[in-house]
């Protein structure tokens, strides 16, 4: 997934961490220029040092190829106008605001946020668990080539693709495991909760796990 961050502070760098660790493709979006290289220097993400107040600095970021943008400064405001831009002008699927204040919620419903997150109820957990699931992870990731464990979560777009169909698009499945263990999948068609070893190009690895959130 591609994951853009807004706000690179405390719980900010702490999800650019766990996104990257995983392998995620993530990009951070702060002002402050000391918090910028700190980031810079310690994380494998992409960070974009400026007002994210600022449209154009967004769409620079890529925030219109995010599956998910978080929200997460420490002024409400900025996390609200950046959730109402997010949404509805660079059309993020999903959108995660952290606001301090009770009464900011609700504008942050409306301005479109798909999650909400107080601050007097926030824990790190509860907003990686906003968007994520046991769905994927990365084994291998290394000039341009990708190994991923991927489970087949229900109503995934991937119900009812077979694993030759898979083949066909360049991905190279290893081994499928349904129910107690490793099953035979020549000709297997997949079902939900079934889970896949998979090998293939990053790009081809990315086009195929946006398809396990569909």
């Amino acid at each position: 997934m591609r994951i853009v961050i807004v706000g690179g502070r405390g719980v900010g760098a702490s999800i650019a961490e766990y996104f990257s660790k995983r392998g995620d493709d993530v990009v951070v979006v702060e002002g402050d220029e000391e918090v910028c290289d700190r980031l810079a220097k310690s994380l494998d993400v992409t960070v974009y040092c400026g007002d994210a107040k600022s449209e154009k600095l967004l769409r620079d970021a890529g925030a219109e190829e995010a599956d998910v943008l978080f929200a997460v400064s420490g002024d409400d405001s900025l996390n609200i106008w950046v959730a109402s831009v997010a949404k509805r002008e660079l059309g993020v699927p999903t959108v995660v605001v952290k606001v301090d204040e009770r009464e900011s919620a609700e504008r942050a419903r409306s301005a479109g946020a798909d999650v909400v997150v107080c601050s007097e109820e926030l824990v790190f957990e509860r907003l990686i668990e906003a968007v994520t699931s046991p769905a994927y992870t990365f084994l291998l990731k290394r000039e341009g080539f990708a190994v991923v464990a991927v489970k087949v979560l229900p109503d995934s777009g991937l119900i009812g693709t077979s694993v030759s169909e898979l083949r066909e698009r360049g991905l190279n499945v290893v081994a499928v495991f349904r129910g107690a263990g490793l099953t035979e999948f020549e000709d297997l068609v997949l079902e939900a909760d079934d889970e896949m070893i998979v090998a293939g190009s990053e790009e081809k690895i990315s086009e195929l796990l946006k398809e396990v959130f569909e």
